[in-house]
C-alpha cells in the first residue's frame, strides 16, 4: 500500500514537472518572440521619418552629431522654458497642457533632454548637473532662443533649474517649480532611504523594458500613462499627439539614458543641497495637494521631521517675490488639473 501511495505521488510530481518544463518552455518562447518583435519595432520607431512640429532636433554636441528635440510656441516677450519630470517618454506631448496655456502671453519652450522624447541618447556625457545645465542652455542657443529665460521644471528637474540659476545667473528671470524636488530632503534619513530605493526600483524596472510590456500596457491601462485624461482634452490632444506619445512610450520608456541619469541623482541633490533662492528672484513653488499629503503623514508617522511645506519655505529668501501655492491634484498637475496649474501660474507671472 505504501508502495502504491509513493508512486501515485512522484508520478504526480513527474507530471508537475513535464507540465512546467512543457509550459515554462512555451512561455519562454513567447517572451522571447515578444522582445524580439518589440525591438524591430522600437527600431524602426527611433529611425522614424517623423516630420511632424513636435520634433525639432537642434546641435548640442556637433562635433559627435549629438542633438537634442527642442519645442517652441507663442510669440510673448518672456521666453518660459519648461524642464521635465524624469522619465517622461515624450515631455512635448505631456506638457503640452502647458504650452496651450501661456502661449498667448509667452513665448513657450520645452525641452527633451538626452534620452528623452525625440532627442538621441547618450552615453559619453555623464548626467551630471553641470552636463544637463550646459545642455539646455546649448540647445536653446542651437535654436536661437535667447535669454533670460523663466525655468518651469518640473520633480527632479528642479535641481536642475537651480543649479542653472547659480551657473547662468544672467539667463534665470525667474523660476517656477511644479512639484518640484527638494535638495534640503537628503539631510533626512527617511528621504535618503527613499531615494535609494527609487533608484533601485527603476534600474530593475528598466530590465523588463527589453519585452515591450509598456507598449501593451499603454492601450490596456491608459489611465497609467494619463491617455485617459488626455482623451478628455481634444482640443490639445488629437490623434496625432496621442499617436506621437504612444510611439515614445514604446521607444523610450526608461531608456538607457534615463538609466544613467538617475544612478546619478543622489550625487546631483547633494551637490545642491545648500542651495536657497536668491532674494532678488521671483519665485513660484507649485506644490500638487496629493504629494503635500503623502509628506505630511510621513511627518505625522515620526519617519521624518520636516513635511514638504517645511522644506519649500527654508527655499524662500524674500517672501515678496517668492510665494508657495498648492493645487489639488496629484504629481502630474500638467495632466491631471491643468486648468487650475495654468491659473496659478499665470497670476505669479503677472506680478512682475
Amino acid at each position: 500500500m505504501l508502495n502504491k501511495i509513493l508512486f501515485k505521488i512522484f508520478g504526480l510530481f513527474d507530471e508537475i514537472k513535464d507540465f512546467l518544463v512543457t509550459w515554462g518552455i512555451k512561455i519562454a518562447v513567447v517572451l522571447f518572440a515578444c522582445m524580439i518583435l518589440h525591438n524591430v519595432v522600437k527600431m524602426s520607431e527611433i529611425s522614424s521619418r517623423y516630420k511632424g512640429e513636435y520634433k525639432k532636433l537642434v546641435p548640442v554636441y556637433e562635433e559627435e552629431d549629438k542633438m537634442m528635440n527642442v519645442y517652441a510656441i507663442g510669440e510673448g516677450s518672456k521666453t518660459i522654458v519648461v524642464l521635465p519630470g524624469f522619465g517622461s517618454q515624450s515631455p512635448v506631448i505631456q506638457y503640452k497642457t502647458i504650452a496651450e496655456g501661456l502661449k498667448d502671453e509667452y513665448k513657450v519652450v520645452i525641452i527633451e533632454y538626452f534620452g528623452y522624447g525625440y532627442s538621441m541618447s547618450m552615453k559619453d556625457h555623464p548626467r551630471t548637473n553641470e552636463n544637463i545645465a550646459a545642455e539646455i542652455k546649448k540647445s536653446l542657443e542651437s535654436y536661437g532662443i535667447t535669454g533670460p529665460y523663466i525655468l518651469m521644471p518640473h520633480s527632479h528637474s528642479a535641481i536642475y533649474a537651480m543649479y542653472f540659476q547659480q551657473a547662468y545667473p544672467e539667463l534665470v528671470q525667474g523660476i517656477v517649480s511644479i512639484d518640484g524636488q527638494f535638495p534640503a530632503e537628503v539631510n533626512e534619513e527617511y528621504y535618503q532611504t527613499k531615494l535609494k530605493e527609487d533608484v533601485s526600483n527603476i534600474n530593475i524596472t528598466s530590465i523588463f523594458e527589453l519585452t515591450g510590456f509598456e507598449r501593451i500596457l499603454s492601450y490596456v491601462r491608459e489611465d497609467i500613462f494619463y491617455i485617459k485624461e488626455m482623451r478628455k482634452m481634444p482640443e490639445i490632444f488629437g490623434k496625432e499627439e496621442i499617436s506621437v506619445y504612444r510611439n515614445r512610450i514604446g521607444s523610450n520608456y526608461l531608456s538607457r539614458t534615463m538609466v544613467r541619469e538617475i544612478n546619478k541623482l543622489e550625487d546631483n541633490v547633494n551637490q545642491m543641497k545648500d542651495y536657497i533662492y536668491p532674494d532678488y528672484l521671483p519665485v513660484l513653488q507649485v506644490l500638487s495637494s496629493e504629494t503635500v499629503k503623502e509628506y505630511e503623514t510621513v511627518k505625522t508617522n515620526g519617519e521624518a521631521t520636516v513635511n514638504l511645506n517645511d522644506l519649500a519655505d527654508k527655499m524662500i529668501t524674500n517672501s515678496l517675490i517668492q510665494k508657495t501655492e498648492v493645487v489639488e491634484g496629484d504629481h502630474m498637475l500638467q495632466l491631471s488639473n491643468p486648468n487650475d496649474l495654468i491659473a496659478t501660474i499665470k497670476l505669479f507671472l503677472a506680478s512682475f
